[in-house]
């Protein structure tokens, strides 16, 4: 009996170990999350936007990170070279993964630790993986593991409905790629495409999501996009420009009914619906894979195509004969989910400003400049979010005197999303 406390004992140690080595290897970079391979390698998310050079706080030390490889894609790997070391590291795996097997991600959503568990459902393990469960706003650039704890891909995007547990990440091949090519020193260098891509956005003036997502634009969060917004005009019955309209109808052959904002990459078959500003980064990764197929078409394909998402159904064989009208919102937008939207982004301006302000208290001349520049932004946003968040308290006042049974539904949808997130991750 004795020996079978301590061997339980001792498998208990072992594990708690394990993960906490395994947590040390992972690291938060501002806004987004990466971690660390082969000692002084550290691998993060391209859209995630991080500077050739900056300053990382790894397993208690500030170590300065230059920038040693650049994904060739729209999004995919992007791998810094740690000065000091080794540190504690992630294993990578010997093979790609196959569809059903069980993997996890690790990161820093919001700014707090998480572990999400799914199953690979589609991809081809290689270029691309996609999971069925959600991640969130902070994950980007966070390592997915095997049943092993091996690395096997990178978090580049998930589903923009909480609900929808679907997420996309770097294959195991281009990962493993992005590794033996930083440790020779390369760099790649992706052929230029100078156009920016043209997005369209069917939206309505009565839209609070539309609304967002045009500020957004206007703050310059998509500079590498040229949006263009498409309005329905509720009064006369018509879009501001039905000839586009068409063109994405007959182009993506939509079988539901389309609600605001309807998000579409121009001369490509791909188009999503809804936007918050917590579901920016996932808003970016989705757009740099749409636009992915587009590019090839213009300047030749420079690597295997990604599969599609998985769930997807076949197009109809003719487009809808007429424009289909927008649906209404799928769930009222109550002033209560509006809050607890709000509330969410301004959590995470404030991690992203605090991971700022450490940058400069710890950085030399050089990077204290560019931190004050991102300080600056990040006061701004964040007036723009408690100003925001003001406004939704006075309508959930205004909602509790005049609107009883409406305050209560979202009430209900409040507490609902707050668990499926507290139980899901």
């Amino acid at each position: 009996m004795t020996r079978n406390i301590l061997l339980t004992a001792a498998l208990l140690l072992t594990a708690s170990t394990a993960a906490a080595d395994e947590r040390d290897a992972v690291v938060r970079i501002g806004g987004c999350t990466g971690f660390i391979v082969e000692g002084n390698l550290l691998l993060t998310a391209k859209h995630c936007r991080h500077p050739e050079r900056m300053q990382v706080k790894v397993q208690g030390k500030t170590a300065s990170a230059r920038r040693a490889y650049v994904h060739r894609g729209e999004d995919g790997p992007v791998v810094f070279r740690l000065d000091g070391g080794p540190f504690e590291s992630l294993p990578i795996a010997s093979r790609k993964p196959e569809i059903g097997d069980a993997v996890y991600s690790l990161g820093y959503p919001g700014g707090n630790w998480s572990r999400s568990e799914g199953e690979l459902v589609g991809g081809n393990g290689v270029d691309v993986n996609y999971t069925n469960h959600h991640i969130a706003t902070g994950n980007s650039g966070g390592p997915l593991l095997n049943a092993k704890g091996e690395v096997v891909g990178i978090a580049l995007h998930t589903a923009a409905d909480p609900g929808v547990h679907s997420s996309g990440f770097s294959g195991w091949r281009v990962t493993t790629e992005a590794i033996r090519a930083a440790q020779g020193e390369t760099v790649a260098t992706p052929r230029r495409y100078t156009r920016r891509p043209v997005v369209v956005v069917f939206s309505s003036d009565q839209c609070e999501p539309c609304r967002q997502l045009e500020a957004d634009v206007a703050a310059g969060h998509f500079r590498d996009y040229q949006f263009r917004f498409v309005k329905w005009n509720e009064r006369v019955g018509e879009w501001s420009d039905p000839e586009v309209f068409n063109d994405f109808h007959s182009t993506c052959r939509p079988k539901e009914r389309l609600g605001f904002p309807t998000i579409w990459v121009k001369d490509t078959d791909q188009y999503r619906v809804g936007y918050s500003a917590a579901r920016r980064g996932g808003l970016l990764g989705w757009l740099a894979n749409a636009v992915r197929s587009l590019v090839e078409a213009i300047i030749g394909r420079e690597e295997p195509p990604a599969f599609p998402t998985p769930g997807a159904t076949p197009a109809p064989a003719d487009p809808a004969p007429v424009p289909e009208l927008p649906a209404e919102e799928p769930a009222p937008d109550t002033a209560l989910l509006r809050l607890a939207r709000d509330l969410a982004s301004l959590r995470d301006q404030i991690g992203e400003t605090r991971s700022d302000f450490d940058e400069f208290r710890e950085s030399g001349v050089v990077g204290k400049i560019r931190a004050i520049a991102r300080l600056r932004e990040d006061k701004d946003d964040a007036l723009e979010a408690v100003s925001a968040v003001r406004e939704d308290v006075q309508a959930v006042r205004d909602d509790f005197r005049e609107r009883p049974l409406q305050f209560l539904w979202g009430l209900f949808g409040a507490i609902t999303g707050l668990l499926h997130r507290r139980f899901a991750h």
